[in-house]
This record gives structure tokens, sequence and C-alpha cells, in this order.
């Protein structure tokens, strides 16, 4: 009589690279939903408000009223239209900027990380120049030679922090590229770009998730601080800074016209802030819990 085994075949897993994996952490979702609130509150105002950030009235320097919920400023304007219709702007400069230091700053880390010799040696050389400048003083240079914008914000802000991006993806990028699947793929004749977009890239998201909430935050502050030295989001157009600076004047007179949007700068910032330790909590695979 044969005995015939009836064991399942055993079959090794091939190795894949790390996939990111969102749940519900309190940080995160607490950091999403103030921001959130702040993009729903400005997209609402500046669309279906009642009044227009640069409509002015009779009734200056008012308090809270039915008509006017923060009061009005020094030229009769509503002052929670001109808040949230100011956060827009920020917020789309903060966004604009940081996607674009993405866009470059990414490739570039994957390229240095993953060619680490004589190329990845240039480029960070290349990065860690432009590091070495104060991002605040290097955006004043660009604000000064050109003409203050939205626009000129987005792209010079872009280009200042590219170099943030590239160093905080070569990192993940170097360690990656000895990973078996990536060793595998190359001897398997795997186009290198095909490697990089396939199994590197995913493998430093998470870092470049992080980076893309610090810098945002860190973007909100440098378009405040230009702002407020005339050099930024330019008048009639509201922005927090300019309006913290307009306001100093009446300070005594109407308090809110300083409060209100320091307050909301600093809600924002912290909500980037908030979001950034979430993602750092969340996929983090030391932090995660062990479940069974």
């Amino acid at each position: 009589m044969t005995v015939e085994s009836t064991a399942p075949a055993v079959t090794v897993p091939a190795t894949r690279p790390h996939r990111l994996r969102l749940g519900w952490n309190p940080t995160l979702t607490t950091g999403v939903c103030i921001l959130g609130a702040i993009v729903v509150l400005a997209l609402l105002i500046a669309g279906f408000g009642p009044y227009s950030a640069e409509d002015v009235s009779d009734s200056l320097l008012t308090g809270p009223s039915a008509s006017h919920w923060l009061g009005t400023d020094n030229l009769g304007r509503d002052l929670f239209t001109r808040t949230f219709v100011a956060a827009r702007q920020s917020l789309l400069v903060a966004f604009g900027a940081t996607t674009l230091a993405a866009l470059i700053g990414v490739p570039i880390g994957l390229v240095a990380g993953y060619n680490a010799r004589r190329l990845d040696a240039v480029l960070m050389a290349a990065m860690d120049t432009a590091m070495s400048i104060p991002s605040v003083l290097l955006a004043l240079v660009l604000v000064s030679v050109f003409t203050p914008g939205m626009w000129v914000l987005v792209i010079g802000m872009g280009l200042i922090f590219v170099p943030y991006f590239a160093r905080i993806v070569r990192a993940p990028a170097l360690t990656v590229r000895e990973r078996d699947f990536v060793s595998a793929a190359r001897i398997a004749g795997v186009r290198t770009p095909v490697i990089i977009g396939r199994h590197v890239l995913p493998n430093v998201l998470s870092s470049a998730l992080v980076q893309y909430a610090n810098t945002a935050a860190t973007c909100v502050l440098v378009e405040a601080s230009l702002s407020y030295l005339g050099l930024g989001i330019q008048p009639p157009t509201p922005s927090w800074g300019r309006m913290i600076f307009e306001g100093q004047r009446y300070m005594r007179d109407d308090p809110l016209l300083v409060i209100v949007p320091g307050i909301t700068l600093a809600v924002a910032t912290a909500a980037f802030g908030l979001i950034s330790d979430g993602l750092q909590e969340q996929l983090n695979p030391r932090g995660k819990r062990r479940t069974t």
C-alpha cells in the first residue's frame, strides 16, 4: 500500500515593495478635518458669500453683528469674508508651491538614490548648496527681482523647496535599491526607469507625503511673512499677512482685525502639523500596532 502525501505544496511569496496603508488615526483625522473645514469655508465664502472681499460700506470698524459676523475693517469690508478669501489664496500658494517642489524634487531624489555614484554626488552637492540658503531670504530675493504676485510665490517657493524633497526621498531610495526584489528585477533585465517607478517609488512615498505636509505648512508661513512685508499677495486681494499688517494700526479700536487672521493662520499651520505627525505615525512600520 502506498501512501500519498496530501500536504499542499509550499510556495514562497515574492517579495513586494512596501505599500501605503492608511487607516484611522486620530491625529491625522483631526488635522484633515480642520484643514478640510478651512478649505470648505474658503470655497463657500469666496463663491457664495453675501459679500466680496473688496466690498466697502459705511460701517467702519464695527463689531460682530448679524450682518457682519466678525465685524468690519477700517474701510467697511466684511472681516469674515476677507479672512476666508485670504485662506483660499494662502492655501493655493501652499499647495501649488509644494506640488511643484515635489514634482521636481522626488524624481531628483529617486535618480540620486538609485544611482549612488558620481551622479548622486553631483546632484546632492547641488541640493546641499541650495539648502544652505535660508528659504525666507531666497524668497525675498525672488519677489524683489520679479513683480510680487501669486504665481511668483508659487514658482519661487516651489523651486526653493525642491532640495528638501530630493534629500528626504534619496535616503530611503538608497536602502530600497539593495532590496532583493530590486536586484531580481535588475538581473531580469528590467529597464531602470521601470524599476524606479514600479519598485523604488512606492517605498519612498511615505517619506514624500510627510515632507509634503511639512513643506505646505512652511509655505503658508512664508507667504504670510512676505505679504506682511508687502511682497506677497498684492491688494486688494486679501492675505493673512497683509490683513495683520493693516489691522495693527486699529488694534485698540478693533483687535479682531489682527486676532482673526492671526488665529486662522495658526490653525491652518497646526492642521498641516497634525497631518504630518499623523502620517508619520501611520506610515512608520515600527509604529504600527500588531493585529492578531
